[in-house]
């Protein structure tokens, strides 16, 4: 009974320690309000690779921009696209996305995509661009590892989520880990050397969307 009671204090004081830890990075704290503490598992849209995409407020959507879906020139290049349709339009707007890495079908490892974002007007015409910057690493043991944005949009209705071909066959560059080094406590010296996760960015890729009204300009993110 004695030994679980230490068990049971430890693993408790073990979870205190990675709860505050969590609340004083910036980045998880952030990332926890606006996407949720857990890795997403929204179930795929229903909608064809070539159909728009009907949401709803404050409802996640997952999709996937493939070579199934429709081509077309946008201000910056031509590219695959999918469009999403609010059921009105919306004076003031934020957009979470998640971009999540998939397997490479050309290669070794995971590929992205780099979203750019087309606001539209009810004949399909580009009548704004938006760039999807910066995107941040979300990179957890035993979970999907993903690219998280925040954007807020005015007067949308309907838009267009595409890429550029500029950014296909580069690559989102980062480190998920800083260098660590500290004595351990047997008394030997322990290293570890920076992490850098390389995702090259593709012409395809699967995405999740939630969009949201806001009340003012700017807020949301």
């Amino acid at each position: 009974m004695y030994v679980r009671r230490i068990i049971a204090v430890v693993s408790l004081s073990g979870c205190l320690a990675a709860g505050a830890a969590s609340a004083a990075n910036p980045f998880v704290e952030w990332r926890d309000r606006l996407f949720g503490a857990k890795a997403d598992d929204t179930p795929m849209s229903r909608a064809e690779p070539y159909e728009a995409i009907e949401v709803d407020f404050d409802r996640p959507e997952r999709f996937r921009v493939d070579e199934a879906s429709l081509e077309r020139d946008f201000p910056q290049g031509k590219s695959r696209y999918r469009v999403i349709e609010l059921p009105r339009e919306v004076a003031h707007a934020t957009l979470r996305l998640r971009v999540r890495a998939v397997p490479n079908d050309r290669g070794r490892g995971n590929t992205v995509f780099k979203p750019v974002l087309y606001l539209l007007d009810d004949q399909d015409r580009v009548r704004e661009t938006r760039e999807v910057d910066p995107l941040y690493l979300d990179i957890r043991p035993f979970k999907p590892t993903r690219l998280l944005a925040c954007v807020t949009l005015e007067k949308v209705r309907k838009l267009a989520v595409a890429t550029t071909p500029e950014a296909v066959g580069k690559a989102f560059d980062a480190t998920a880990r800083g260098k660590l080094s500290a004595p351990s406590k047997g008394k030997f010296y322990y290293s570890t050397e920076p992490m850098r996760v390389k995702l090259p960015y593709a012409a395809t890729g699967e995405l999740v969307v939630e969009l949201s009204e806001q009340a003012e300009t700017g807020q949301g993110c």
